[in-house]
């Protein structure tokens, strides 16, 4: 049976995702710090505060199959407009500084720890996704009310552009009204009814 990790599936929205691959007959596991609740998913539970390069890597090291089809789904923001117009005490600076770091870890540079840690898992068939956004393009409106998302939701659309090098990559900007049509999409992708070379759907 072919193998789905994803990474952030366990809420509601993600269950789309999981369902696409389920039905594409994939078998899934879930990393995300909630579990889904969708029957026969292997759930990874982690902490995503305390989720660092070692504690991941020891998760990785879990995975015995080779996996197929990767799905990232996590997201993490730490900056609003009020950290760019008041002051702040010194603490307050830190603690926001520690905060933008820990959430650019979890959102742009997991993935590509991930993908290397597991690369004697993959194939040069694996299907690889990101949840993207309609943000990463400068000229929507509100992209700088939102300057840390925004920023890694670019980043992962060029990990995504850079990974195609070596397997077949899309990422998705969302459009969480139309469910269904995330779950059907994801299924073709998995069925291969879909091909990935870069694009976003």
């Amino acid at each position: 049976m072919k193998q789905a990790l994803l990474i952030g599936c366990g809420n509601k929205r993600g269950s789309q995702i999981v369902l696409g691959c389920k039905e594409a007959g994939y078998s899934v596991t879930n990393i995300g710090s909630s579990a889904s609740e969708i029957n026969d998913v292997q759930n990874i539970v982690i902490e995503w505060d305390k989720l660092d390069v070692e504690s991941l890597h020891k998760c990785l090291k879990k995975i015995n199959h080779n996996i197929n089809f990767i799905f990232f789904n996590q997201n993490s923001s730490s900056l609003s407009e009020i950290d760019f117009t008041e002051s702040k005490k010194t603490l307050d600076n830190w603690a926001l500084i520690k905060s933008w770091t820990k959430s650019y870890w979890l959102s742009c540079q997991l993935p590509y720890f991930l993908l290397h840690t597991l690369d004697n898992k993959l194939k040069s068939s694996t299907i690889i996704g990101w949840m993207l956004s309609g943000f990463i393009d400068i000229s929507k409106e509100g992209v700088e009310d939102h300057p840390d998302y925004s920023g890694y939701k670019f980043t992962n659309y060029l990990l995504m552009r850079n990974f195609n090098k070596k397997f077949p990559c899309f990422g998705i900007n969302p459009n969480f009204d139309k469910n269904k049509d995330l779950k059907k999409l994801v299924k073709d992708i998995c069925l291969i009814n879909t091909k990935c070379n870069g694009e976003i759907f």
